[in-house]
């Protein structure tokens, strides 16, 4: 039976929301106390996979940080009736509007609890570490690490600031709380190269434990027969598993931006471009495969099962769009679409256009605008996809290893166009880039993240990352005024410093 429990939550995770609710909000007197939820390994297991499900709240995974809100802000889509949609102040960058700072103070609290819930598991691992056997006690611990890493990298790119290498004074500069612990007294502030080495010894221990992984294939599938009755290890794309981890380390190098992260950063990518599809982690999405496929599920290094994603998103992504009403409505104008895949130079061989965007009925400047198909449902008979918001996906492991040989002290810029060629000829871009230019070839990466990363919350974080200073649709410069979100009144009430 308690086999039974565990293998019902993998396979299904609506069933578990209600299993986990009592532990993942604060235990009242009268639910099931912590020494019980964390008195077998079913428990542990139930408490991690909670983790993940409070990942796809709204306001965060689920919507805000990936399909929605973080897009508007990249300048990703144009909105009809905008003045009353309630991202519509947010995506203006007007942080002091009682929408945006429900926002802001929402995606902060949900954050943090997530953080919290890490915490409390880590706590019991090691209390009750000999209930675990070895494979349960090194996965399950590494992906806690990973997960808490991983939301404080998200809350540090949002409150925090990016273009970190250009920075003359970050000495001085205090990142957001990097909480280790459950403890009723304030966690002090740390300085960026502080927080972010707190970030890096997370992920470095997260790998090593994560070496026992079953992706890795250091032990033979016969190994993890026993420990794996219930299919807790299967679906380690759904899961940070050690080459998400290994990714995630990578992007948390680039953001610190030195000559010695870039090098680090080059290694991880390319274990993950060597690894991930020889070891059967993933596999190339083809533009037959795309039908069936429409959020590239084999190509997800990590991604999140949403429950109810379709309801989720049937306000914000249509064809039929009525200017009066659909105030929510996400899509892009035939001109940005155009520009952004570059239709006249390339065409339409790239399917990441002719596959995963369709015309919709809203007419700008004469032209059809577009809907993108990612997340619309059943749309292109969307199968295998219909809940999963991809995290990361393998592709972005060739950008960041083309970004570092371009940026390493002996600039490799011939490895770096063969892997953004390598790209693009999977998505049926048949001419190859040819520049010899190291700045001509960096657009050209950031060219391609745009084309690839629709609807997943990349590019405000790569815009920022890289202190551009022109976003899409705004007229101004995007300097530390756009890019950082504030903190919340109450973490500026009890002395936070930003």
């Amino acid at each position: 039976m308690k086999k039974n429990i565990i293998k019902t939550a993998i396979l299904s995770l609506s069933l578990l929301l209600g299993s986990c609710s009592e532990w993942l909000d604060v235990t009242p007197p009268s639910q099931i106390r912590e020494e019980a939820q964390f008195s077998s390994i079913d428990g542990f297991q139930q408490a991690l996979i909670g983790c993940y499900i409070a990942m796809t709240d709204d306001l965060l995974y689920g919507r805000a940080l990936t399909w929605s809100t973080i897009e508007l802000m990249a300048g990703q889509f144009v909105t009809l009736q905008a003045s009353s949609n309630n991202d519509y102040s947010i995506s203006q960058y007007n942080y002091t509007s009682s929408n945006a700072i429900k926002y802001i103070d929402g995606v902060w609290g949900k954050s943090y609890n997530v953080i919290s819930n890490v915490n409390n598991a880590l706590k019991y691992i090691e209390i009750n570490k000999n209930i675990l056997d070895h494979v349960n006690y090194s996965v399950i611990k590494g992906e806690l690490l990973a997960i808490r890493a991983f939301m404080h990298f998200d809350l540090m790119r949002l409150y925090g600031l990016g273009n970190l290498k250009s920075r003359a004074n970050l000495a001085s500069k205090f990142a957001v709380p990097y909480v280790t612990t459950l403890d009723k007294d304030m966690t002090p502030q740390l300085t960026y190269k502080q927080t972010i080495d707190l970030m890096t010894e997370d992920l470095n221990t997260a790998l090593q434990l994560l070496q026992i992984d079953p992706v890795t294939k250091l032990h033979p599938a016969s190994y993890y027969t026993e420990v794996n009755i219930d299919g807790f290890f299967n679906n380690r794309q759904n899961r940070f598993n050690y080459y998400a981890t290994s990714l995630l380390l990578a992007k948390v190098y680039m953001w610190e931006g030195s000559s010695e992260s870039i090098s680090k950063a080059l290694t991880l990518a390319n274990k993950v471009i060597d690894e991930s599809e020889s070891k059967g982690l993933t596999s190339w999405a083809t533009s037959t495969s795309v039908t069936d496929d429409i959020v590239m599920k084999s190509e997800h290094l990590m991604s999140l099962n949403t429950q109810n994603l379709t309801l989720r998103t049937a306000d914000y992504f249509k064809l039929e769009i009525i200017a009066a009403s659909d105030i929510k409505a996400q899509y892009v104008s035939n001109n940005r679409i155009m520009s952004v895949y570059e239709a006249e130079t390339i065409g339409n061989t790239d399917f990441r256009f002719s596959k995963l965007f369709i015309p919709n009925s809203v007419t700008l400047d004469g032209k059809n605008a577009f809907t993108p198909l990612k997340f619309f449902g059943s749309a292109g008979g969307n199968k295998i996809s219909t809940n999963y918001i991809p995290l990361m996906r393998m592709p972005e492991a060739y950008y960041i290893a083309s970004e570092c040989m371009i940026k390493k002290s002996t600039p490799d810029l011939s490895g770096a166009l063969n892997l953004l060629n390598i790209v693009r000829q999977k998505r049926g871009i048949t001419t190859d880039l040819t520049t010899t230019d190291a700045n001509v070839l960096m657009n050209e990466i950031v060219k391609e993240y745009a084309k690839e990363f629709y609807c997943e919350g990349a590019m405000f974080f790569l815009y920022k990352r890289l202190g551009v200073e022109s976003i899409p649709g705004y007229n101004g410069t995007a300097s530390d005024a756009i890019y950082v979100l504030p903190y919340p009144s109450a973490e500026l009430q009890m002395g936070r410093n930003q």
